[in-house]
């Protein structure tokens, strides 16, 4: 862990990133311990105000706070896109896993499976889930776990097989360890980093598709605040008055950006190839 930790501290993009995200999503995982404003309280005499001691960041076209509304949306885009990830994650491992280790027919399904859902751009596959399932969190969520799972068990079957035809897996199966206790102390641990590092870059394409849902109207629903949902609310008047819609897309381009360094550190310092370099 120490030898991680110093291999990642090289990469000083990636080190400002990761502190960048820790400060953003406390910021917005806390808010309610610190902010003590409604973001769905209106105020039609206020509205569209310039920012002001009272209003940091001004109000939007209700006369909403755009601060509070952008803390309160971070705590949506943010919550949906780790849920969503981590069961397409957690899915994805198990497909993968069965797939690489088990191999045979389970190994063919599972591939044609992975194949199908990868023919699907990610953002439209989430439109179909969405318009399946209909509009609201909850099967945003669903919508983001289902474009993750192919990607992740790729992955993780490519990991597996490697794994498998390892010398100490073969002596684990002579010493007579079933196949379970082999796939939960061998295997996955082994490909633990590989899957640490797609959770890291899934969850910047999530906050992309978290927010493209909300922004065509498909995802987190008015009044809610969201990132995406702010900037379809503001985008009629973005030339006389662009801070409602510039605020949220900063929002949202810091945080990707800052998944896909914290992502690409994660990368080289868990690769045990780079070790010494």
């Amino acid at each position: 862990m120490k030898e991680i930790v110093q291999r990642f501290c090289r990469k000083r993009m990636s080190v400002v990133a990761g502190v960048m995200l820790i400060l953003i999503i406390a910021a917005c995982a806390f808010a309610p311990l610190y902010v003590h404003v409604d973001p769905l309280k209106q105020n039609l005499f206020n509205t569209y105000a310039r920012p002001s001691a009272e209003h940091l960041l001004g109000t939007d076209n209700l006369g909403r706070d755009i601060l509070v509304r952008l803390l309160y949306g971070g705590r949506s885009s943010l919550a949906i896109s780790f849920s969503g990830v981590l069961s397409g994650t957690a899915v994805g491992v198990i497909l993968g896993v069965i797939a690489g280790y088990f191999g045979g027919i389970a190994d063919t399904l599972i591939s044609r499976l992975i194949d199908v859902l990868l023919a699907f751009p990610g953002l439209l596959l989430a439109i179909v889930v969405v318009a399946i399932l209909g509009s609201g969190e909850s099967n945003t969520v669903v919508a983001i776990a289902i474009f993750s799972i192919p990607t992740v068990a790729r992955m993780v079957r490519g990991e597996v097989l490697k794994i498998r035809s390892a010398d100490y897996i073969a002596v684990c199966k002579v010493m007579g360890e079933s196949s379970a206790r082999v796939i939960v102390r061998h295997v996955i641990p082994n490909a633990i980093s590989q899957i640490i590092v797609n959770v890291t870059l899934q969850l910047g394409t999530a906050i992309l598709t978290t927010s493209a849902l909300s922004f065509l109207g498909l995802g987190v629903q008015p009044p809610a605040p969201e990132w995406g949902a702010m900037l379809s609310s503001a985008r009629d008047v973005l030339r006389s008055y662009p801070l409602p819609a510039v605020v949220p897309g900063i929002a949202i381009t810091l945080v990707v950006v800052c998944f896909s360094l914290v992502g690409d550190g994660l990368r080289d310092a868990l690769d045990p190839r780079l070790k010494n370099a």
